[in-house]
């Protein structure tokens, strides 16, 4: 059992991941760009199952962005063959292991299956109060302020920081406590520009595909050496 296992009181509530340097992982082995995909959804299972273990109360993470459709359409229509295949299998397993579900970004211009599935897979999940797993399809943060200033403005909401955060994609999961940025680049690409505001950063070096329960305990530890003073 790991020292974060043994003493919970030290977890952050939300971690949220930018799963980055997988091109790049296979790109150093010589293989393509599709096995490092393939091999940072295992990454993120792996990771999802030691932050359920060791009682994280959600988390998040980023699986294409708004500025993912300028790629090739060879790798868009692998990496949506990826998401699709991956959520009827988590489907399942959310369900048997009472996981809440929440999908992060625009449904609109998704495939339609791959719609569905992550419509059925929060329905399904909706009413389950423990562990939270979130996934970012099709989300850029522009997009996201945009879209909600948008509502807000079109149902004659007043547009305050309250009314903001009740509608952003994210409304209803526990604040953002550490952010956590893989691959070596120190940038949040427009991440959750409203949420980032108190996170704690952390950038690791290693490219998603090898980012295992380990490196999320360094994460974790480098976070509780902080002192959060939330601007006081």
């Amino acid at each position: 059992m790991s020292k974060i296992e043994e003493n919970k009181t030290s977890l952050p509530n939300h971690i949220s991941i930018i799963m980055d340097g997988n091109r790049r992982w296979a790109k150093k082995r010589g293989l393509p760009g599709a096995e490092g995909h393939r091999q940072g959804s295992i990454a993120f299972e792996s990771l999802m199952d030691y932050a359920q273990k060791i009682g994280l109360k959600c988390l998040s993470a980023w699986a294409f962005s708004t500025e993912n459709w300028k790629r090739s359409k060879e790798e868009i229509d692998y990496l949506f063959s990826l998401v699709r295949k991956k959520m009827e299998k988590w489907k399942k397993k959310f369900i048997k292991e009472k996981i809440h579900f929440h999908h992060i970004g625009r449904k609109d211009r998704l495939p339609e299956d791959i719609r569905k599935v992550l419509e059925e897979t929060e329905e399904a999940t909706k009413d389950f109060d423990g562990f939270i797993v979130a996934l970012a399809v099709d989300y850029g943060g522009h997009d996201e302020l945009t879209r909600t200033i948008k509502k807000l403005v079109d149902e004659k909401i007043e547009i305050t920081p309250e009314n903001i955060e009740n509608n952003l994609d994210t409304a209803g999961l526990p604040k953002i406590d550490l952010i956590i940025r893989t691959g070596g680049e120190k940038r949040l690409s427009g991440y959750m520009p409203w949420q980032s505001e108190c996170a704690e950063l952390y950038f690791s070096d290693t490219y998603f595909p090898d980012f295992k329960p380990k490196h999320l305990d360094e994460a974790i530890k480098d976070f509780n050496s902080r002192e959060r003073r939330f601007g006081k």
